[in-house]
């Protein structure tokens, strides 16, 4: 998508292969916006050469004035890639009900397109930013919204010769015309663009392309389905969604990273775990469903980490005259509750972030177990047999043995390594709690199943 942010921006601050560039960026960008094209790749697809591309690079990496980065340098597996920082990153940011965009036409990448001046990219992009939000092939503009004064972007000269360029490069696709409205007698431009062009967009698949080359690097070389990748796909955006879907903005940062590590390290478990389960390769939902096991896992693991890490953080702040010390030596003087208060503040803010995303975590956990016992009791329905039930029952069993089993695992993990700042008595409070409040959940799913 183009959206707005990204819209305004290309109409105003760039060239004629800046404008190119974003596009490109727009079509090989992942979920969290990180271009996953390496330097000559990128070259190749906008048209021109490194040199060039890498002086556009660092335009966009260090803008002058009040203008926003365009570009981050992002470090992944080891290689430099940059995160495009205009609008929202792919369709995790998205509100389809409120926020206006511009699918990426096939006709932005084309030969023609980027043979285009600068006024001609701008002219077009604006009439398919329209076509895209109104729906419509065709399209009007009043003159004064294009050439409202002399300060504009374009003059009557700039507009008549980007018309020109644009019928000469694209008039197969589009026709731009001039007329006047019926009562106002006002000039009016109208755009009419092919019947089917709104149709005729490119489909964006960096992310497809990070998912093959994660799992390819685990040393699994078979190829992976489109349809498996979707299966996929469909879990991981599930992991994102879930993750964000209360997060203030102060967390959310927090929660992408862990989204993204979560996802990518259990893509890496499934890669590993694919050479003894090839008929995961010819079924997209056991593929997924094996995935999404491999993410409970992942997720129950980090829960722990946070749970934790939020222990540790409450056993520091409950050190009062620990901190009071610190406050003084500081300041060289006795403080003050409030001082000491206004000391420990970032303390707080990680605890309050620390126990935020354990709550997350917990709810995610809960969720994946409450969906999977549903499922083993929806398949006992359909048959209403004995033996029917005797699977439901088992297959209950299976996710209470492995949960309790993933939990004591990561007990005592924490019992040996964890902080010995909080005692042992109640280093595993959280996780305990979890284990007896799951006991309580099995127990009453198995009578229902018995």
């Amino acid at each position: 998508m183009i959206y707005e942010e990204t819209y305004h921006y290309l109409l105003r601050n760039v060239s004629s292969t800046e404008f190119d560039t974003c596009l490109y960026a727009l079509l090989h960008s992942d979920w969290d916006g990180v271009i996953q094209s390496p330097l000559h790749l990128m070259a190749r697809g906008v048209g021109t050469t490194e040199k060039y591309l890498k002086q556009i690079i660092k335009k966009f990496t260090t803008p002058t004035g009040s203008l926003q980065k365009v570009f981050v340098p992002v470090h992944q597996d080891g290689n430099l890639l940059y995160k495009f920082n205009l609008g929202p990153a792919s369709n995790l940011g998205f509100n389809r009900k409120t926020d206006r965009y511009c699918k990426k036409y096939r006709f932005f990448y084309s030969d023609a397109f980027k043979g285009l001046s600068i006024h001609g990219k701008r002219l077009l992009l604006m009439a398919a930013f329209r076509m895209s939000v109104s729906k419509s092939e065709q399209v009007l503009f009043d003159y004064a919204e294009i050439v409202p004064d002399g300060h504009s972007l374009f003059t009557r000269k700039r507009l008549l010769d980007a018309i020109a360029s644009v019928h000469d490069a694209l008039g197969h696709l589009v026709t731009i015309t001039f007329a006047s409205r019926a009562f106002s007698k006002k000039e009016v431009l109208i755009f009419t663009f092919n019947e089917g062009i709104l149709e005729q967009y490119m489909e964006n698949r960096a992310e497809r392309t990070l998912l093959r080359k994660t799992i390819f690097n685990t040393n699994f070389l078979g190829h992976i389905s489109d349809s498996v990748c979707m299966e996929l796909e469909r879990v991981g955006k599930y992991v994102y969604r879930s993750f964000l879907q209360d997060a203030s903005s102060d967390i959310q940062q927090e929660l992408l990273k862990l989204a993204r590590f979560v996802y990518m390290h259990s893509l890496k478990k499934l890669g590993y775990a694919l050479p003894a389960n090839k008929h995961l390769l010819m079924a997209p939902k056991q593929a997924s469903a094996y995935l999404s096991k491999i993410i409970y896992n992942e997720t129950l693991e980090q829960l722990a980490k946070y749970a934790h890490q939020a222990e540790s953080i409450k056993s520091l702040l409950e050190r009062e005259h620990f901190h009071k010390n610190i406050s003084q030596k500081a300041l060289g003087r006795e403080v003050s509750d409030s001082e000491m208060s206004e000391h420990i503040k970032p303390i707080l803010h990680k605890h309050h972030q620390a126990d935020f995303i354990r709550r997350v975590l917990n709810d995610w956990c809960e969720k994946w177990l409450i969906s999977r016992v549903k499922k083993g009791s929806e398949e006992e329905k359909k048959t209403r047999t004995n033996e029917n039930k005797q699977t439901a029952s088992d297959y209950v069993t299976s996710i209470r043995n492995h949960t309790y089993g993933e939990l004591d695992k990561l007990m005592a993990l924490i019992r040996k390594f964890g902080s010995h700042a909080i005692s042992p008595s109640v280093r595993n409070s959280t996780l305990a709690h979890k284990k007896k409040s799951l006991q309580s959940f099995f127990a009453i799913q198995q009578e229902r199943l018995a």
